[in-house]
């Protein structure tokens, strides 16, 4: 329990951090909630290491939950909430914490750990090259989308698993061979997973690019 209240505080922290660029240095809502991605996922991937049991990551994700609807309600930390298209990337990012730990705790950690990584690190490259470079844009149900940022959401992704099984071979085995069949299967994940953010809008390539990530990984 002691692990559950310092993980609220500290998303409090966070979302205090984004709100007072917001407010005080007038930092954009995009790169606020960009930041706040960013830092929720990588505070997200230390789930495992403190908490043991799924209900601990329920109790934290639905208290997430209830701050967001707060927020929105009460237009609190509008450093996340002041956009003008709906989303609903927030909320779906707690359930998918909480599903991908579940499927960690049956299976293995690689389906918590490569899904959060990629949602985490690629999403973020996908908006961010495709805004500053917009090449080759597109709509996609009324969202703006570019298979620029595609193509940068692509080849992070494949950095990703590659940094994350090297890392995982070598404390294992010491040894951090990766060999062509490992590389087409992270060309095939990360292929998976650029398909459904570019077709996901409000928020949902948040949930879909987990999901994808978790589908071809245990298909593979």
């Amino acid at each position: 329990m002691i692990a559950i209240i310092l993980y609220s505080l500290i998303y409090l922290v966070l979302f205090g951090f984004t709100d007072l660029l917001y407010h005080k240095f007038k930092v954009a809502v995009q790169h606020t909630r960009k930041i706040a991605h960013i830092c929720t996922g990588f505070i997200a991937l230390t789930f495992p290491l403190y908490l043991d049991e799924i209900w601990h990551v329920a109790i934290l994700s639905t208290s997430f939950l209830g701050l967001m609807a707060l927020s929105e309600k009460f237009q609190w930390f509008k450093s996340i909430t002041a956009v003008k298209r709906k989303s609903y990337g927030s909320w779906l990012f707690a359930l998918v914490v909480l599903i991908c730990f579940a499927v960690f705790k049956r299976i293995g950690p690689i389906f918590y750990y490569l899904p959060i990584l990629i949602l985490t690190l690629a999403d973020p490259a996908a908006a961010i090259f495709g805004r500053k470079f917009n090449y080759k844009p597109l709509t996609i149900f009324g969202q703006k989308k570019t298979i620029g940022g595609s193509i940068a959401f692509f080849l992070v992704a494949v950095a990703t698993q590659l940094a994350y099984i090297s890392f995982a071979r070598f404390l294992v085995t010491a040894d951090f061979q990766i060999d062509f069949s490992d590389i087409l299967k992270f060309c095939i994940v990360a292929l998976a997973s650029a398909v459904a953010e570019f077709f996901s809008t409000k928020g949902w390539d948040n949930l879909t690019i987990p999901l994808t990530v978790l589908a071809v990984l245990l298909l593979l």
